[in-house]
């Protein structure tokens, strides 16, 4: 073997051991670069009977600062999540996820909803700041369960 053929060879031999991690990383269905993370603080329960729409459930305890005010459940610096559910269909439920940015600066967000152990990442995208995002999707459901529903907000710059 002629030895610019090896060199050669040697190159992208060493080219592809560099892009091994690369070929191998996952941003878990991220879009941008992790900064900050916060979990939504209300849980939801879907309950899917054999017939009729699931039954959507949350409960949440506010308590409230010494002052008498309630406290703000606002995430990484400014950024809050809302999440809310309804079901109008069988083994379906409308989910609508919402980031409004009270903050500043502009952030890029994304939400995954963690379906009992499946995660699912909903890319929301570029909030300006004062601005509110939101995106709209539908899970499907098994009948005859029953699911844990939270969201956990993924924001980067």
């Amino acid at each position: 073997m002629p030895s610019a053929l090896r060199a050669q060879v040697a190159l992208i031999g060493l080219l592809a051991v560099l892009l091994i991690p690369i070929g191998t990383s996952s941003l878990r269905g991220l879009t941008h670069i992790l900064s900050c993370e916060g979990r939504n603080d209300t849980p939801f329960s879907i309950d899917v009977p054999e017939d009729g729409p699931p039954i959507v459930s949350s409960s949440a305890v506010l308590t409230r600062n010494p002052d008498g005010s309630l406290p703000t459940n606002e995430l990484c610096g400014g950024l809050t999540l809302d999440l809310t559910m309804g079901s109008q269909t069988e083994d379906r439920a409308d989910v609508v996820v919402a980031i409004t940015n009270s903050s500043d600066f502009g952030w890029r967000g994304s939400v995954q909803i963690s379906l009992d152990e499946t995660a699912i990442p909903i890319d929301i995208g570029e909030i300006g700041a004062g601005d509110t995002v939101s995106d709209q999707f539908e899970l499907r459901l098994d009948a005859g369960r029953t699911y844990a529903v939270e969201g956990t907000l993924l924001i980067g710059p």
